[in-house]
Order: structure tokens, then C-alpha cells, then sequence
């Protein structure tokens, strides 16, 4: 599975041999990147690459300034175009451009991030730090839970920068909730009712069902898994309804050094079955997170890109969605944002007016959605962490990176 992943996900451009390089660099192209209306602070960037690049071959990237040229990590994200991809380090003002180069050479070491498997895991860390586990085994229950609340799939725990658990996992009030997970609740199959959130109904699940690989790199480092949604009341044990596929990926971006952690899921959903899947209009249903248990009624503030709070902020819709609380005295934030490419951005989200952290975009809040056989549907979301109270300027200087990118341009040198 792995070496099929690397082929069409990531393909860090330091694994490839030195030995392959020329003894005279040879500079394939320039590259110059627009920071369109917003500041940028370590912003993922990237550009296509044309075929008379050979991408599998070994490629330097580095910045002009001034007239030094300045050592660039970068990865190749394999594909058709393949992408290069590198962080736009520091400071980059908006209106302003910075200029590159790449060669045919050794391509630059870096400390990048690392993806690790246990029996019952895999870690992503930076740093020397792990930002979270995913949950690739079946969590039993403790006890006290009853056994259908058994589940596969998922990521808890996460941590923020300086170690402090952000997520919670069968939390007493709701044991179904899932650190971060993305289950439908109100849903009809095939003349009949599935719910796949609420486990205690014994409806239906989502359950981890294979890795499609993992990436290692000094740009970014993540995951491809397939997820099957299941209704378990056809005969046999169920029958898989949806098959998802999670890409998961960290940027090397901030880490425990810089204060903060930088990652994107985006989840591809295809019903296999021969009967459509209907998402009924329901209040909540889609990805989920569930903040620690010590995020509980003052100690838990919410804002989000519309100004709106725990008090006035369900069925509203927003860009981003922050979630700030206190552990031993200081505060950490999570930034969930909703990107523009998702089909009913800016979606509508379920917001608890009191009590603990239970967030969720639920695009299907307002109307329903059919999912049709053979019909991918792509939701995407970043989160942004880091250290201190909600900073609504900071967020939304954080999103732009997301839904407003900058652009670069790649020029054949001659």
C-alpha cells in the first residue's frame, strides 16, 4: 500500500540519492510568489511543476535576497502536475513578492515532520513533539461504557504546542464523541433510517479500514486512510454505505520552538452502494471536535469570523470557528476553518451555548444533501493551534493563507 501512496501523495524531495545530483547545478526555473492582499507568517506555498522538470530527479530550491541565495526546504507532492512545495518562511508583507530559484542538485536538509505506526496508532510529530495520535485500532470503552460505543477511525489525543490535551474521548456526556472524528447522524438508506453519530442506536458506524500510506518531510508530513461508513442493520453485519478516504497533513510550520501547529483534513466521500445516501436537514452531523474537559462554561470562549459567540454562534455560518480555554492557568486556542472550495462554504455550524467544547461545521444544517452512487463529495478543513487567548486578527490572517493562498509563478529558465 505504501509504495502505491507514494506514487499519486508525497514523495519528499530529500529522499532522493545525492549521488544523483550534478557536480555543476544546473537552474531549471525561477519562481516568484505574489503575497496577494494578506500579510503571511510560514505559509505553505506551492507551484506546478511542468514535465521538463523531472520531478523524481533531485531538485534545490533556494530564495534570492539581496544578492545572497538563501537554502529553501522543499517536497514534491507527486501527481499530475506534480507540486513543489516549501514554506514561505518569516514575514512576507502584503502586495509584496519574493523571488526564488531551483536547481538540479542536493536537495537542502531539514528537521521535518515524522510520522510514526504503533499496533494501535500512528503519531505525527514536529519538533520533537506529537501533535496527535490517530486511532487506526479499535478504542474499547472503559468501563462503565457500554461495548457499541467500540470505535475505529479517529484522532485523539492532540496536543497543543506545549503538550496540554485538547481533545477528549468518551466524555460522560456524550460517549460517542470522538476527540475529532466525521460521522453523519440523520440520514436514509435504502427506505430506512441511519443514524452513524450516535453509536448507542446501533444504526450504523464508521470504522478505520485500511492505510492508502504516510509521508515523512521537511515540509510537511501526514496520512491517507479509507474509512467505511456502515449501516449496520443490513444483514451479514452491515453494509458499507460510504467510502472515505482522510488526507491528513502537518506543516512544518511553528511546532513547539514557534508556539503553534498548522494542519489540514480533508475527507473525499463516495457511496458504493447501489441506493443514494440522503443527509436529512439536521442540526449537527459532518467533522467533529470535542475540547477538554477543563473548556467548560467560563473557562470556554468561543468567536467566530462573524463575531458571533457560545451565546448567538449556532446555525450561524463562518469562515473560522475559535476555541479558547484554560488548563493550569494558561490559555491555548483552536482555530477550525472551512475552506472555499467546500460546496456549501461558508457551512453552518452546531455550537453548545453553555458547558464543554463541542464544535461542529455541518454543511447540511440548513438542506439536505443526496449522495448519490458513484458521486465523490470533498470537505475540507484546517486547524490552526496556538498558545494565548483568541485572536481574531491572528485568525483571520490564518485563513487567508487557507482560502486566499499565495500564488506563484514558475518561469522556464532559458
Amino acid at each position: 500500500m505504501v509504495s502505491s501512496f507514494i506514487a499519486f501523495f508525497a514523495v519528499p524531495s530529500f529522499s532522493l540519492g545525492a549521488a544523483a545530483a550534478p557536480a555543476s547545478p544546473e537552474r531549471l526555473a525561477t519562481i516568484s510568489v505574489d503575497a496577494g492582499s494578506c500579510d503571511r507568517i510560514d505559509t505553505p506555498v506551492c507551484v506546478e511543476l511542468p514535465e521538463t522538470i523531472l520531478a523524481w530527479q533531485p531538485l534545490r530550491l533556494v530564495e534570492i535576497v539581496s544578492d545572497s541565495r538563501v537554502p529553501t526546504p522543499s517536497q514534491i507532492e507527486a501527481g499530475n502536475p506534480p507540486k513543489l512545495w516549501w514554506i514561505l518562511s518569516g514575514k512576507t508583507r502584503a502586495a509584496s513578492a519574493r523571488r526564488y530559484e531551483l536547481f538540479r542538485d542536493v536537495p537542502v536538509a531539514a528537521e521535518g515532520v515524522e510520522i510514526s505506526m504503533t499496533p494501535l496508532t500512528l503519531d505525527v510529530a514536529f519538533g520533537g513533539q506529537t501533535l496527535f495520535r490517530y486511532n487506526h485500532a479499535h478504542v474499547v470503552p472503559p468501563k462503565g461504557v457500554a461495548p457499541e460505543f467500540i470505535r475505529s477511525g479517529y484522532i485523539h489525543p492532540m496536543f497543543s504546542p506545549s503538550g496540554k490535551l485538547l481533545t477528549e474521548d468518551f466524555p460522560r456526556d456524550h460517549h460517542h464523541h470522538k476527540g475529532i472524528w466525521m460521522p453523519w447522524t440523520s440520514t436514509e438508506f435504502d427506505g430506512h433510517h441511519v443514524d452513524f453519530w450516535n453509536l448507542a442506536a446501533k444504526q450504523g458506524t464508521v470504522q478505520f479500514a485500511g492505510f492508502a500510506g504516510q509521508a515523512s518531510g521537511p515540509v510537511f508530513g501526514g496520512f491517507k486512510v479509507k474509512h467505511e461508513h456502515i449501516d449496520l442493520q443490513q444483514p451479514n453485519g452491515g453494509e458499507v454505505v460510504l467510502d472515505e478516504i482522510w488526507d491528513v497533513r502537518l506543516w512544518a510550520a511553528g511546532g513547539p520552538k514557534g508556539g503553534m501547529w498548522l494542519w489540514d483534513l480533508t475527507s473525499e466521500q463516495v457511496n458504493v452502494a447501489e441506493s443514494p445516501l440522503l443527509l436529512n436537514a439536521y442540526r449537527y452531523g459532518g467533522i467533529g471536535y470535542r475540547g477538554p474537559k477543563e473548556w467548560i462554561d467560563a473557562n470556554y470562549v468561543v468567536l467566530s469570523s462573524e463575531g458571533k459567540t457560545k451565546k448567538d454562534g449556532h446555525t450561524t455560518t463562518s469562515k473560522w470557528c475559535a476555541h479558547s480555554g484554560a488548563i493550569d492557568g494558561k490559555w491555548t486556542t483552536v482555530v477550525v476553518m472551512c475552506s472555499p472550495k467546500n460546496e456549501r462554504f461558508p457551512e453552518p455550524m452546531r455550537i453548545w451555548d453553555s458547558g464543554g467544547c463541542f464544535f461542529n461545521y455541518c454543511p447540511v444544517q440548513k438542506e439536505p444533501l443526496s449522495m448519490d452512487p458513484g458521486v465523490k463529495h470533498v470537505f475540507r478543513y484546517r486547524f490552526f493551534i496556538y498558545e494565548g487567548e483568541i485572536d481574531a486578527k491572528l485568525a483571520e490572517r490564518a485563513w487567508c493563507d487557507f482560502g486566499d493562498p499565495p500564488r506563484a509563478t514558475l518561469s522556464i529558465a532559458k
